[in-house]
């Protein structure tokens, strides 16, 4: 995957992406596994965990692009980076109606609650991520189309000022 790439830090970014999102989680058992039950503290946290994901993979992407940017392509335009955070940010798909009251049992532990909380989320930032990928793939499809229009353009203009000036040069220039 591209998270092997090098860090500004010297580091690949999996072994510095990976880390923040273990204390992430750790963070959040930690903080949850001794609280008496209720499905919307839980939901909370939850959705602060999905924030906090989302952040680290933006932060990720971002400096992999960026790292990537001076090689190959050019840096992400500031209108495009807040786009891309904003898109990521309002598109939380958790909510309390996802999780059914069967499915939680009162003598449910706190680990089972967790990890089927757990799943949900992962599967929930995967889908949120898909959406994101496919409407980044858009976008530059777009913005590449709109390039290549003014390439051509410009390719014209040119061509037209090549032709006018081999005239040019034809009538100046005795035969």
């Amino acid at each position: 995957m591209c998270f092997t790439q090098v860090s500004r830090e010297g580091r690949s970014l999996t072994e510095t992406l990976k880390p923040r999102m273990h204390q992430m989680v750790d963070s959040f058992f930690n903080k949850h596994q001794h609280q008496p039950e209720g499905q919307e503290q839980e939901q909370v946290a939850l959705l602060q965990l999905e924030a906090d994901f989302d952040e680290a993979l933006l932060d990720a992407a971002m400096d992999l692009h960026d790292q990537n940017s001076s090689q190959d392509s050019s840096p992400l335009l500031p209108e495009v980076r807040q786009e891309l955070r904003s898109r990521v940010r309002r598109s939380s798909v958790l909510s309390l109606e996802d999780q059914s009251p069967e499915g939680c049992s009162p003598k449910e532990s706190f680990c089972k609650r967790a990890l089927r909380s757990f799943q949900m989320l992962l599967c929930c930032l995967w889908q949120k991520w898909q959406a994101v990928l496919a409407w980044l793939k858009k976008s530059l499809v777009a913005g590449m189309q709109a390039l290549c229009r003014a390439v051509e353009a410009i390719w014209s203009v040119f061509n037209d000022f090549c032709s006018s000036m081999t005239q040019v040069l034809r009538s100046t220039i005795p035969a």
